[in-house]
């Protein structure tokens, strides 16, 4: 049976057995820390690789054995842990949380001390996000200067926001190990992408007044033409709602009140009614070079079927009907 392959193996920064020198050179990439083994066996054993990017680094870490880690306080940025194999306890800012593969991960926070101990030869996937973007951001946001951001270090896995989070921090960890010219500003896109989610969807000092916020400050109708202009410009792509909030200047929360407030609708729902003006369009122009089946899929339309019935609905025909007529008028 073939051995599951370590991730991120090309990125290599740390292999040893030696408990000083695992210390020294995991503490260069995060900061300096004890590192005490919890047990006896002579198994002890650090792997640290490490890919680093624009906002951050992507990480996986693994000891052999039981360890005990004290970095104190973290000060310059946020550390996301993932349980793959074995089991930790996290103590941080007075709260003790017990986390492992599928169930519960870890969310230290720079300000707030604290001591973690890792067992079973415990393997995390572990995302580093700078403290400055990302408070910058919530800043932003709020349009003040919220001071430190404290989130709760307990985050679920077994729910919606942690299987996407989970799967968002696996997919930065394969597109760094595939490499690309392109590398650097993809893991940045999906680091930021990622702190987004946390400050919106992960507990933290801040997330009440973000909430606030979003209901007593509405966007403006500017925005939400922006909004609209930008999805007419890529009908044909895959929806990002993320880029979308970042053209607009705003949260992707924002924007979607923003939708339902200002047009009645979701982002979905105004996309696919954009799309379907489209698509008609385009069956109107009498164009003998393409079949209903390439114009639905070049309109952005991924599932052929949804995409005749909901033409069907908006307009009384199947876009087959309406492409028959327009070119048997010619």
């Amino acid at each position: 049976m073939t051995a599951a392959r370590v991730p991120l193996a090309d990125y290599g920064k740390v292999a040893t057995r030696d408990v000083h020198q695992a210390a020294e050179q995991v503490g260069r990439i995060f900061c300096a820390h004890r590192l005490a083994p919890l047990d006896r066996a002579p198994g002890f054993n650090a792997l640290h690789n490490h890919c680093r990017f624009p906002g951050g680094s992507i990480n996986y870490v693994a000891y052999g054995g039981d360890v005990e880690i004290d970095p104190g306080c973290l000060e310059r940025f946020f550390l996301l842990q993932i349980l793959l194999k074995g089991a930790a306890e996290i103590r941080c800012g007075g709260r003790t949380t017990e986390t492992s593969p599928g169930q519960a991960a870890s969310l230290l926070s720079p300000t707030q001390p604290s001591v973690m101990r890792w067992r079973a030869s415990c393997g995390q996937l572990i995302l580093m996000l700078d403290r400055a973007p990302v408070e910058a951001a919530v800043s932003e946001l709020l349009q003040e200067d919220v001071g430190e951001l404290v989130f709760s270090p307990r985050v679920r896995l077994d729910g919606d926001f942690g299987r996407t989070l989970f799967a968002q921090v696996s997919r930065l960890a394969a597109r760094a190990e595939a490499g690309s010219a392109e590398s650097d500003a993809v893991l940045a896109r999906i680091g930021d992408t990622i702190a987004q989610a946390l400050i919106w969807n992960q507990d933290s000092n801040r997330r009440l007044l973000l909430l606030k916020s979003e209901d007593r400050t509405p966007l403006p109708p500017a925005r939400i033409a922006r909004a609209l202009g930008y999805l007419d410009a890529h009908l044909e792509d895959p929806l990002d709602v993320a880029d979308l909030a970042r053209h607009c200047g705003c949260s992707i929360r924002a924007l979607q009140t923003a939708f339902r407030r200002h047009c009645g609708e979701t982002i979905t729902a105004t996309l696919e009614t954009r799309r379907l003006a489209l698509l008609r369009q385009r069956l109107l122009s009498r164009d003998r070079d393409y079949s209903v089946t390439e114009l639905i899929h070049a309109c952005g339309f991924s599932h052929l079927g949804r995409a005749a019935l909901a033409y069907r609905q908006a307009y009384g025909e199947r876009p087959s009907d309406t492409l028959r007529a327009s070119r048997a008028s010619m």
